[in-house]
């Protein structure tokens, strides 16, 4: 762009002194300085207000979610402080990282600085899911002449998370929905325990209750005997276990978080509580999630997203045999991709499961 505008000032610029040495006209010199200067000179003076008094950045900082192929519309900001700039053409340029940061994608925005202070939409469409970011790299400001053009450095990022598309895959896992007692700070919304530090329900007697379970405080009030039953905590002993090793396919990888969305969707419309397994390249261990409602399914795949499960040259399951040492499951799915088969008797004993169910993405 900067470049043809210079070829087209020196196509005129000559074609003026080409006029001026035929003609020899006074008029013709004057022109001449005019055309040479003017363009110049304006292009000088715009620059250090369009390079300073050009200000953009995100309206909203915080972490936004999406859906994938469904299009998003992030509100930016720009700020014109100079009234040299007022009608000037700006493209801005903003790069997106996509998913986990394998698929890189640069748009361009164009508009016109009109006001001081204006809103603008920028849109994108996410093909894949993840923790993505949309960073304004520079704007590009293009003032009358057009001969110089200044290049702001934004610097500006938002974040927003996509979560994969919901799909139903066929697996059915031998996990049993009962719940289990056992050392938990959750509580069963079902049925009563033996935990004095949860309070479960306030009742009336009935024969062959304990005495140390009657609350007098509410037998005064009522005129009665009332007893109350306490907590029964919840043993989480069902995890699932992600695995995407060096796997560089993304739509390989894709289908592994489909099918923990799916499980992840499943186990919390039926009150199952599990844990969710997967190693974290820049923490350096094995990461473990307990989710217990379909509310914490959001910050599951963000804490997912943020950390890098590809760089992992150990094995999972190793892994996950040393940072939890003594501890026991009775039902594990193992889901992964960019691995060979693996001996099913060997992960077993790793991870410590009664019942292992090996889900592979090939």
């Amino acid at each position: 762009m900067v470049i043809r505008n210079w070829i087209m000032y020196i196509m005129a610029v000559a074609g003026l002194i080409l006029f001026c040495i035929l003609y020899i006209k006074p008029s013709g010199g004057a022109v001449l300085i005019m055309a040479a200067a003017v363009p110049v000179l304006f292009s000088i003076i715009t620059f250090f207000p369009a390079k300073r008094g050009v200000k953009i950045k995100f309206e909203n900082q915080m972490v936004l979610s999406a859906a994938k192929f469904q299009k998003i519309e992030i509100p930016v900001v720009v700020e014109n402080r100079s009234a040299l700039n007022q009608g000037s053409r700006a493209v801005i340029y903003i790069t997106v990282n996509s998913g986990l940061g394998t698929k890189m994608v640069t748009m361009k925005k164009k508009i016109f600085l009109v006001n001081r202070r204006e809103e603008i939409l920028l849109d994108f469409v996410p093909q894949y899911s993840g923790m993505s970011r949309l960073c304004i790299e520079k704007v590009l400001i293009y003032n009358g002449f057009s001969l110089l053009r200044p290049t702001i450095r934004a610097n500006a990022s938002a974040s927003f998370l996509v979560l994969p598309e919901y799909r139903e895959y066929p697996i059915e896992p031998h996990i049993a929905y009962e719940e289990k007692e056992g050392e938990s700070e959750m509580f069963s919304s079902q049925k009563p325990g033996n935990d004095p530090s949860e309070l479960y329900d306030i009742r009336y007697y009935r024969p062959g209750d304990k005495l140390n379970r009657i609350n007098w405080k509410f037998s005064a009030k009522k005129n009665t005997l009332m007893v109350q039953d306490y907590g029964f905590p919840i043993a989480c002993d069902t995890a699932v276990f992600i695995d995407i090793a060096g796997e560089k396919n993304q739509d390989k990888i894709e289908r592994i978080f489909e099918m923990l969305y799916y499980l992840a969707m499943k186990f919390t419309m039926t009150k199952k509580t599990f844990y969710v397994v997967w190693k974290d390249f820049r923490e350096g261990n094995v990461k473990r999630r307990l989710v217990s409602d379909g509310d914490q399914i959001l910050d599951l795949f963000a804490d997912i997203f943020s950390s890098d499960m590809g760089k992992f040259p150990d094995p999972l399951e190793e892994l996950y045999n040393v940072q939890y040492e003594g501890e026991f499951l009775s039902s594990c799915i193992f889901i992964y991709t960019g691995r060979k088969e693996m001996e099913e008797e060997m992960v077993r004993v790793k991870v410590r499961a009664d019942n292992l169910e090996f889900v592979s993405c090939v």
